[in-house]
């Protein structure tokens, strides 16, 4: 019942996650903790589809839970984005991957207090190395000729 409710889960997140329901193997109502568990443990779950699901503007409860599932405690804001990305395939809308770049600052900040002035400038670095690495990883931007120079 597991692997049929995640084979309906990749085809139709919401799909699966009524099939788990009505099997008694998620909880109804839904229990956004339970659901962002089975989320992050289910290793059968496509990514691009989790990724998909947690930042549907509907489901922001679930992204808060999703979220919360991990522990950034000592972890560099690197490191715990590293760690957060491993776990869903990153949306290519700006508005969704703000969404899911804001529920992560937010959970970054309350585990490792405030070294940034404010929640703006945790925001803005992750989305730049976000950027950065697009730029340097993804063969569909077009790349400079010229190099960066000191002029």
């Amino acid at each position: 019942l597991l692997i049929t409710g995640t084979e309906q889960f990749n085809q139709k997140p919401k799909k699966g996650i009524q099939f788990l329901q009505e099997k008694n193997l998620l909880a109804t109502p839904i229990d956004n903790n339970e659901v962002a568990r089975w989320l992050r443990e289910n290793p059968r779950l496509d990514k691009k589809m989790i990724g998909e699901f947690v930042s549907d503007r509907k489901n922001i409860d679930l992204l808060e839970s999703f979220v919360g599932t991990f522990s950034f405690q000592g972890l560099r804001l690197d490191e715990a984005l590293r760690l957060y990305l491993e776990a869903f395939r990153l949306p290519g809308e700006a508005p969704v991957i703000q969404r899911l770049l804001e529920a992560f600052t937010e959970h970054w900040r309350k585990s490792n207090g405030s070294p940034f002035a404010n929640s703006d400038a945790c925001f803005a670095l992750a989305y730049a190395v976000i950027m950065l690495n697009t730029d340097q990883h993804n063969h569909n931007v077009r790349k400079q000729n010229v190099p960066m120079t000191l002029e």
